[in-house]
């Protein structure tokens, strides 16, 4: 699946989430993590090739180097920190709500959209 299949689907899981929780929450959550990770695999193919092979951590760190827009580059890691959070369950904390995943995969289809456009002009 493409970044962009991938979050249509969280889209899709959102959109027909009824309540708080659950797990439509985290299924969406991981969609959207993946998505990011699918896009920064073509970035730095694109940019920076083997870099892919690095921790998704230090990906994200050298991101903010690479990428023009550096807002975007922050947000995008902070996204995928919030999404890796909301991937797994904790007792003593909430799911994450659906405005808050909205808020994340509008992040990762912003980044995954400035990928796709960098490849395309290649």
């Amino acid at each position: 699946m493409t970044p962009k299949e991938m979050l249509a689907v969280a889209d899709r899981l959102v959109g027909a989430a009824v309540g708080g929780g659950g797990r439509w929450s985290r299924t969406a959550a991981v969609l959207g993590r993946q998505a990011i990770e699918a896009a920064l695999r073509d970035y730095w193919n694109l940019r920076q090739p083997g870099l892919e092979r690095c921790s998704g951590r230090a990906q994200l760190l050298c991101l903010v180097a690479y990428l023009r827009d550096q807002e975007l580059a922050r947000a995008t890691a902070g996204a995928w920190s919030d999404l890796s959070r909301a991937c797994h369950h904790h007792p003593y904390e909430l799911s994450p709500t659906a405005g808050e995943l909205h808020g994340w995969l509008d992040t990762a289809r912003a980044f995954a959209a400035e990928v796709e456009r960098q490849v395309a002009s290649r």
